[in-house]
């Protein structure tokens, strides 16, 4: 029988974190085998449960090596979650994916922009610009984020 899974899940995201790493990387990182992680990835599986010291040092690594926070992500998420007022409907999942569209046409005109010869730093992003792009990758971010509490309210 299959069974209704939320759309990103502690477990769903430890997976993804798991699929990232070799099995000597997070022997090292956790001192745990990726055997045992990926039991404690199982939502069924009442008796294990990863650690938060485990958790920071698996995001410490998925930072490092791959400029990304999957755990960090799942946790602002899951905190959003709760500040849904109104039940939400589908259609505001294609308002959202329109927003995306013109917040990704931002990013590519800010970054076209920073490598312009006419630019501050010429066709060096200087940190100005940096935290311009970053600035509407934060909206993209946003987002998404909103996309994912409505998609998990319908």
């Amino acid at each position: 029988m299959s069974k209704t899974k939320e759309i990103i899940s502690i477990e769903h995201t430890l997976k993804e974190v798991l699929k990232s790493l070799s099995d000597q990387d997070i022997q090292e990182i956790t001192g745990k085998t990726k055997s045992y992680i990926y039991k404690c990835a199982d939502p069924d599986d009442h008796d294990r449960h990863i650690h938060f010291k485990d958790v920071v040092a698996l995001e410490h690594a998925m930072q490092r090596f791959f400029q990304r926070t999957p755990f960090s992500i799942f946790l602002k998420d899951s905190l959003a979650t709760p500040l849904i007022e109104k039940p939400r409907s589908e259609h505001e999942v294609l308002s959202e994916v329109i927003g995306i569209g013109g917040r990704v046409g931002d990013l590519n005109d800010s970054i076209l922009d920073s490598m312009d010869e006419k630019s501050s730093g010429g066709t060096k992003i200087v940190p100005s610009e940096k935290e311009q792009i970053y600035h509407v990758i934060q909206q993209i971010d946003d987002k998404l984020s909103k996309i994912k509490n409505v998609l998990k309210s319908v």
